[in-house]
């Protein structure tokens, strides 16, 4: 995530609020907001739920935005900010262990896991609206971009001890792999039911993690030597008979 302010340009569709007392009154509105989004998501939130649970009118909110979904815009830039600064007390934490490459890797897959699970109702909810709102999707596509760089630029403080030929690549590889497979079990995207929810959390975990250090220490040039790997005639493992 990245760890600079909320994206100018959805802060851009709110009037700011003048007064200190109007600040706060629209504080709560956001925070309302986000409450509906992380309990009850995307399709159930309205401007007249906004307006109940903050104890602001209707009129009000209108006063500062001209639409719903100008108000989530602006939910999603205060949102990914609180999101950046969490993300980035997190990798600062791995950062002070100072772990070896075999402890880093799959410690900073449980972590990433971590995050996204905690926030996986608020970010489903953003990618859900983004898929018909390209100025979210873009807010939502720089903070991927800078959360997956922040990865990669903490696992490349070990490149010494990668075997990869290609640390760079590999550091990439591993978040848009692990990233993908995470994403798919918590739902998030336009369709979050599509795959949620499937196999063992913990040993997703685990086997992610345990991926991402094999894929850094194996010997790339020696695993693919020819006759390295060679394929088996088919039914040969258990005593079926070849086709």
């Amino acid at each position: 995530m990245a760890s600079n302010s909320p994206d100018d340009t959805n802060l851009g569709f709110a009037r700011s609020p003048k007064q200190d007392r109007s600040r706060k009154t629209f504080d709560r509105v956001i925070e309302s907001t986000v409450e509906i989004l992380k309990s009850d998501g995307l399709q159930q939130l309205t401007l007249a739920e906004v307006s109940r649970r903050s104890g602001v009118s209707i009129g009000s909110i209108y006063c500062r935005v001209d639409s719903k979904e100008d108000l989530i815009r602006v939910v999603q830039a205060h949102a990914l900010e609180s999101l950046d600064r969490e993300f980035a007390v997190m990798l600062n934490r791995i950062r002070r262990d100072s772990l070896p490459l075999r402890e880093l890797a799959p410690a900073m897959v449980r972590e990433l896991a971590i995050f996204l699970r905690r926030n996986a109702a608020l970010l489903s909810a953003f990618m859900q609206q983004g898929a018909r709102d390209p100025l979210v999707a873009s807010v939502g596509r720089r903070s991927y971009l800078q959360t997956a760089l922040d990865f990669k630029l903490l696992l490349l403080e070990r490149q010494t001890e990668f075997h990869h030929p290609d640390a760079d690549h590999a550091a990439t590889t591993i978040f848009t792999v692990v990233y993908g497979c995470l994403a798919r079990y918590l739902g998030l995207g336009a369709h979050p039911e599509s795959g949620a929810g499937e196999g063992d959390w913990s040993r997703l975990i685990e086997d992610l993690g345990l991926m991402a250090l094999a894929f850094l220490v194996v010997d790339l040039k020696e695993a693919t030597q020819p006759g390295r790997l060679r394929e088996r005639p088919l039914g040969s493992r258990t005593g079926q008979a070849s086709v």
